[in-house]
């Protein structure tokens, strides 16, 4: 028994060797090392959903929100869906967002340039579970402040090189201002955001076992009658300093009625992340207007 046993761990280490021959070649692998040391734990290096950079969510209502990302890149393109449930009580809030689908294609450069494992350089997966909880500091006039604590689960896998597989974590404080006018018997409400904190995630490298950096983002939104509109940029600024410090742009309009909101947006990789997709998505109330 024990002679079969030895067999059959002999075989499987020699079928695991053989299945990885071309990712040995392309990346010479010195037949000890880690193949996860191979990898490179940056924005620029994996799929868009990685590493998401957290952001403050200015709502008062509370609601249930699907929405899908659709890549305008041939290199990486991709399909996914996201779910996401946000809850207020009182002063704090609680969002959880799935990133439930990934369908993925990437050609032969992107795929070895991340050190993905998959040889056909397409899949389908799931992803992460994102908890963000915020709750308000002050509040005076037209500004408000609140703090928001982000965690990110270990849920999406690393083989393809689109998730970490490992957890990250963030703490930032952000700033709402809002200002108001009147164009002809309509009044317009105007929003500047920003976000200002810290972030961490864990690699699987020896030497550096977490990327500390710092988060900030900035918005402007402005909403009329049933219509509204949004730019911003997100960012982090790693430690690493090769691919880890993503500016990120979204444009974003929308239009609301009593029951939900139906929203289309366009985000592009401005640095060190080499991403543009489309997307839309509609969020359905769960509560009444105030």
């Amino acid at each position: 028994m024990r002679k079969i046993l030895l067999l059959f761990l002999v075989l499987s280490s020699l079928s695991s060797k053989g299945q990885f021959n071309w990712w040995n070649t392309t990346h010479n692998w010195d037949g000890v090392t880690p193949w996860t040391s191979y990898l490179n734990f940056a924005h620029a290096y994996l799929g868009p959903n990685a590493l998401p950079i957290p952001e403050f969510v200015d709502q008062e209502r509370n609601y249930f929100r699907t929405n899908t990302q659709h890549s305008l890149k041939s290199d990486d393109a991709f399909h996914n869906w996201h779910n996401e449930l946000y809850w207020k009580r009182g002063k704090t809030r609680f969002q959880l967002i799935h990133q439930s689908v990934e369908y993925f294609q990437t050609s032969t450069e992107v795929r070895d340039l991340r050190a993905s494992r998959g040889e056909s350089g397409k899949g389908v997966l799931a992803g992460d579970f994102i908890i963000n909880v915020s709750t308000q500091l002050y509040h005076k006039e037209f500004s408000t402040y609140h703090l928001t604590a982000h965690t990110k689960t270990a849920a999406g896998p690393l083989f393809d090189a689109r998730f970490t597989d490992a957890p990250a974590y963030a703490y930032f404080l952000t700033g709402i201002h809002r200002r108001y006018t009147h164009f002809g018997i309509h009044r317009q409400e105007h929003t500047l955001q920003w976000d200002a904190g810290f972030q961490v995630y864990q690699t699987f490298w020896t030497d550096y076992p977490q990327n500390d950096g710092f988060l900030g983002n900035i918005k402007w939104t402005t909403r009329d009658r049933n219509m509204e509109y949004s730019a911003g940029i997100r960012t982090f600024t790693g430690y690493f300093l090769d691919g880890d410090w993503p500016r990120i742009m979204d444009v974003r309009v929308a239009h609301a009625t009593n029951q939900g909101k139906i929203e289309a947006y366009l985000t592009a990789g401005l640095h060190d992340y080499p991403f543009l997709f489309m997307g839309a998505g509609y969020t359905l109330f769960l509560s009444p207007s105030s």
